[in-house]
């Protein structure tokens, strides 16, 4: 039984005295020989809300007449398939961090070949990649019983994004991370194709004669650039004006190559906020303007649903994705929290028109983000 009340759906089921209440008020009515036409068109004529037995009636009535007529929209939102997770869009979200692919294996370097581990566990333990931006803005659109990660490259490394050269023509290195990606890509289509590379100047991936190539490609196949300042500064250790130029440089830097490209997300070096967070979210500087709507820290924890009340876009949280070193809050650690605690995780209803979380939630759902989409509540 699904219930519809100001864009909320609820499912449950009828209480067993409004049904048996319901069904002594038809008895009550059919016995009624005094019954005009007119009132017996319409049952509840007359009644009055003083009346608390009259009340259930006409909330049983009301209830039954969904079950008999129900609108278009609820019988979409009433398929919900009991094969697949229960949803629950206020679960938390991994963002996970890397640094480099590359040899040997460290704390922040990924071999290639674990690399292509971690895609495919994340594949086959139901997790979709999603960017960053989407996450941030709530637009998460997977399959039903799914759920979203976010994958970020930090300092635009060589092993991130890196060209061979084959008789004078550059090739894309196989064992680079954008390589990994794309192939895993075509693989595996619907684990989807998306990441943020944070890039620092003057020579993101370090080869400087391919740089406005590379910058095109990551735009063309849909990765993000993100600001990682433009000198990879401390910017605890800044006054406002040299925060404001750092990153606003940055801005000035990438557009010189990918022009009109708009960034919008901050990886703080080192996890390092400034004295005043308001100036890392927008500024200027000489002119030239940066707004970020997502400011990512270094963490060691999942982060909160965009629809949640807890959730803060400029106070981003991350997972290292390693296994060296991690103190027990790496990527593989929180894989199997996951695993052992479902009702933690963010799981699709594969609708992005509509946010379904149990009832037991939804005195954490943020109502003024999700605006106008419709929520959908389960027991």
């Amino acid at each position: 039984m699904q219930r519809k009340t100001g864009g909320t759906f609820y499912w449950g089921k009828i209480p067993f005295a409004n049904t048996l209440l319901y069904c002594l008020c038809l008895l009550l009515l059919l016995a009624a020989p005094s019954c005009t036409a007119k009132s017996l068109e319409n049952p509840l004529m007359g009644l009055s809300p003083e009346n608390p037995a009259e009340e259930g009636t006409t909330e049983v009535k009301e209830e039954e007449e969904e079950i008999e007529n129900p609108p278009a929209e609820q019988k979409e939102a009433a398929a919900i398939d009991e094969g697949l997770p229960r949803p629950n869009e206020l679960g938390e979200i991994m963002i996970l961090m890397y640094h480099e692919i590359g040899f040997p294996e460290d704390e922040w370097r990924r071999t290639p070949d674990n690399f292509r581990r971690d895609l495919q566990t994340l594949y086959d333990l139901g997790y979709r990649a999603v960017s960053l931006q989407d996450m941030v803005r709530g637009q998460i659109e997977i399959p039903a019983g799914t759920s979203p990660v976010v994958l970020t490259f930090d300092d635009g490394n060589k092993g991130n994004f890196n060209y061979l050269e084959t008789d004078g023509e550059p090739e894309l290195d196989p064992d680079c991370a954008v390589a990994i990606m794309e192939e895993f890509y075509r693989e595996n289509p619907d684990f989807g194709l998306a990441a943020t590379f944070f890039i620092y100047w003057p020579t993101p991936f370090r080869q400087p004669g391919y740089l406005e190539t590379k910058l095109q490609h990551l735009v063309k196949q849909g990765f993000e650039i993100g600001n990682h300042t433009n000198s990879h500064a401390n910017l605890s250790r800044l006054n406002p004006d040299e925060i404001r130029q750092e990153l606003a440089l940055h801005i000035n830097e990438t557009q010189k190559y990918v022009p009109g490209y708009r960034v919008t997300s901050l990886s703080l070096p080192y996890g390092a906020y400034s004295q005043d967070p308001g100036i890392v979210r927008e500024g200027s500087y000489e002119g030239i303007c940066y707004q970020h709507e997502a400011v990512l820290l270094v963490g060691a924890n999942p982060a909160p649903s965009p629809y949640h009340k807890k959730f803060d876009p400029f106070r981003l949280p991350r997972i290292r994705a390693s296994e060296i070193k991690t103190d027990g809050v790496g990527m593989y650690e929180w894989l199997e929290y996951f695993r052992t605690n479902p009702s933690r995780r963010f799981i699709s209803d594969g609708d992005a028109s509509c946010i379904t979380i149990p009832l037991s939630a939804e005195q954490n759902l943020n109502r003024e983000i999700i605006k106008e989409r419709d929520v959908r509540l389960y027991e």
